[in-house]
């Protein structure tokens, strides 16, 4: 065999992975299999896509580093399938923004531009409706001064996660998230100290109430607001930071 063959013998496997994922995946959705449901054993697997055990592991490889299955070990195990939420897709993302060299700064930017508009069409949505989910996260942050670092972080993502189920756009729901992902996973540590977490809490309770008056030049105003401040304190509180490129995990 020439020495030009090897490469095309690899493109070749590889496509033959990655068909196998895609069969695998378009089986776990029609079967609508929830998060944490066992896959058939690796015997049984082999026999119903008729392919190599080497194949079949390339496979469920691919849709273990997206995210979308996890392995668990020992007698037992095998593949299982996994919650395809955010954080999959986040992580995901940072390996391109790594590679492309964008910056956090540049994330927290985009963040900027995607929220206000999330903000608006949860309110064209609600259109006055009362929300339980977002009523309660209002309520959580009503005195934002008194939650600890953590139940504020908790409190904030339950309302930016309430905000984004009512706009009613999966796409920007997960491109939203994943966003937010990426940046709080970097952020945490620099975001909102004690004495700025009353001043936060009230304008997300005020966008809160914006939303669920269906008011949308006000929501997506106050949102724009918020996001240009949590912006500049995570900037002042990160230095230069922010100005790294994002890392891959």
């Amino acid at each position: 065999m020439s020495r030009n063959a090897a490469p095309t013998v690899q493109r070749r496997s590889e496509k033959k992975s990655e068909a196998l994922a895609r069969q695998i995946l378009r089986d776990v959705v029609s079967r609508r299999l929830q998060p944490g449901t066992m896959l058939a054993s690796e015997a049984a697997m082999l026999e119903d896509y008729e392919v190599g055990r080497t194949t079949l592991r390339e496979a469920l490889r691919i849709l273990e580093v997206q995210g979308i299955l996890g392995i668990r070990p020992g007698p037992g195990g095998g593949p299982i399938v996994a919650e395809a939420g955010s954080r999959g897709y986040a992580r995901t993302s940072s390996l391109f923004f790594q590679a492309t060299g964008v910056r956090l700064l540049d994330v927290m930017d985009a963040r900027l531009v995607l929220e206000p508009v999330i903000a608006r069409l949860a309110a064209e949505r609600r259109n006055g409706a009362p929300d339980a989910a977002l009523q309660a996260a209002v309520e959580q942050l009503v005195d934002g001064e008194r939650l600890s670092a953590a139940r504020f972080a908790a409190a904030t993502r339950a309302f930016h996660d309430a905000v984004t189920k009512l706009a009613g756009q999966p796409v920007l729901a997960l491109f939203g998230r994943a966003l937010d992902d990426v940046v709080t996973e970097r952020t945490t540590r620099f975001a909102y100290p004690a004495h700025k977490r009353g001043e936060a809490a009230a304008r997300l309770v005020s966008i809160g109430r914006a939303v669920l008056r269906g008011n949308a030049s006000a929501a997506e105003r106050l949102m724009r607001d918020h996001m240009r401040d949590y912006n500049r304190c995570t900037a002042e509180g990160r230095g230069g930071g922010v100005k790294s490129v994002v890392a891959w995990g």
